[in-house]
């Protein structure tokens, strides 16, 4: 049987739950008419009372002993009754004058709270012939050994003899059919409550004891075992979902060695990096790089070179991924083995130039800035090939190092004679340097509107005092909170120097 069938049976217990649902309602409305009825039969009571005296007020004018019987015998369901009270003013006010059993007793005392507002309440409206209202009270007293229950009363003022006409009774007297109701209406419910759950605990049970088989076989999946499958061959929805699901453990199997040389290029890549910052005087260094996708283009790197001095590589590799990550480690190499070689940076880029032209795809090339800084002298050497030009922090002002006007600007790899120019720039105790890629300026917000250069100064500018580690960590965050992404676009690298 296919699911589309089992579904049809349980829209029917559907169905069937939603006539109970309505029962239920109808229920509730029916309580409520009952308690309409419930409050009609005191009013009703406390009408005839009222009647019986209007009738012989006007043939005696004065009450009698057989219209007290009368009224006295007034039942209402249960326990309740109709009695009389007088209004007078003085000793007498709130005595009993018709009452089953206290004929007498005055009851306008803290004792009888709900008398006492009820007078006070007819007192409030000049005694008005006729005035009647709704009152709802506790029991009082332990008559009949129901003390504290909850009492509803309708009460109608005959003013000619100041009686007040009351008539009583126990909520739950007045109210037991709605009790009734709900009792007969819960025998029907729970029998085919209980067993609409039965049928649904054993029809859902059975439609996904094979949905339990795949969520098990997919936390095997889960812990690395590839070759299991499910054995569920039907022609229902639950088969077709099986044979995808065993489909796509094939394509993960597959896939599995793939990521795992992801996993090695990461990590052959980080291990490229500089471990560790270098130890240099007169000089405070930080670096990050954060990759756009598993591996990324984006490198930095610090050469120790003759006389103490400090080669500083920032470069940033077209594209992403595994090809970016391949060229990435040919440049990193090409520099190492160049600054061996060439004492000026110049003459360093012009050699990498040379070789990675030969060695990576033609659609492809590396922006690179390489520098020279000598602590004895606080000098900075430098040759940028396409770089993002490197900001420069003295005296609280913000500006770009100075760009070479005679030597090409092409990044490497593109052009094979290219020719680059030396320039070189007098550091000072508190200078601050900021290399970077153009990831971070380029970093879109959710309008598609990029960080760019502004945001980015300023925000150079507002944590120009901090130290170079604490530095980089607030400009990653600026460009984050600007882009409102956890993961970047493109490759971000910065390199931040103190001069010191």
């Amino acid at each position: 049987m296919s699911i589309r069938i089992k579904l049809i049976l349980v829209s029917v217990l559907l169905i069937s739950l939603t006539v109970i649902v309505s029962m239920f309602l109808a229920y509730r409305e029916s309580k409520w008419k009952i308690k309409d009825l419930a409050r009609d039969l005191l009013v009703s009571k406390t009408e005839q009372a009222y009647a019986l005296c209007d009738r012989h007020y006007k043939n005696s004018l004065e009450p009698s002993d057989e219209l007290k019987r009368e009224i006295a015998a007034l039942d209402i369901a249960g326990d309740g009754y109709v009695s009389v009270l007088l209004n007078e003013e003085g000793g007498s006010k709130g005595t009993l004058v018709v009452h089953p059993t206290a004929v007498g007793k005055r009851l306008y005392n803290d004792e009888f709270q709900h008398i006492v507002d009820i007078l006070d309440e007819i007192d409030a409206n000049d005694g008005l012939s006729g005035y009647s209202d709704f009152t709802y009270y506790a029991q009082g007293t332990d008559a009949k050994g129901r003390q504290g229950e909850a009492k509803i009363g309708y009460f109608k003022y005959f003013a000619p003899w100041k009686w007040v006409i009351i008539a009583t009774g126990y909520e739950k007297d007045v109210f037991a059919s709605r009790d009734q109701l709900r009792a007969t209406l819960w025998q029907v419910v729970t029998p085919v409550g209980l067993l609409g759950v039965l049928v649904v605990y054993l029809l859902i049970g059975r439609m996904f004891q094979p949905i339990q088989r795949m969520t098990a076989i997919t936390r095997e999946v889960a812990k690395g075992n590839w070759d299991i499958s499910i054995d569920y061959d039907t022609n229902d929805e639950v088969g077709t979902l099986a044979q995808a699901f065993n489909k796509m453990v094939k394509s993960l199997r597959e896939n599995a060695s793939i990521w795992h040389e992801f996993q090695i290029a990461r990590e052959m890549q980080a291990q490229m990096l500089p471990s560790k910052h270098p130890d240099i005087d007169k000089l405070q260094v930080s670096a990050k790089s954060i990759p756009a996708k598993e591996v990324g283009g984006d490198f930095y790197d610090f050469l120790t070179l003759d006389d103490s001095k400090l080669g500083i590589v920032v470069g940033d590799v077209s594209g992403h991924g595994v090809s970016a990550a391949m060229v990435m480690t040919a440049a990193m190499s090409a520099v190492r083995f160049a600054a061996e070689e060439r004492t000026c940076t110049n003459d360093v880029l012009a050699k990498v130039n040379t070789r990675l032209n030969k060695d990576i795809q033609t659609h492809m090339f590396v922006a690179l800035f390489y520098g020279i800084f000598d602590p004895q002298t606080r000098k900075l050497f430098y040759t940028n090939a396409g770089q993002t030009m490197p900001y420069i922090i003295r005296n609280g002002e913000i500006t770009f190092l100075p760009q070479a006007e005679e030597g090409d600007r092409f990044p490497l790899g593109i052009v094979r004679t290219a020719s680059y120019e030396q320039l070189s720039i007098q550091l000072h105790a508190g200078d601050k340097l900021v290399l970077y890629t153009d990831g971070i300026v380029d970093a879109m917000n959710g309008s598609e509107e990029s960080y760019g250069f502004e945001r980015f100064s300023e925000s150079i500018k507002k944590h120009a005092s901090l130290h170079p580690v604490k530095m980089i960590d607030e400009l990653v965050a600026g460009m984050r909170g600007y882009s409102g992404k956890p993961n970047v676009h493109d490759d971000v690298t910065l390199v931040v120097l103190a001069v010191t």
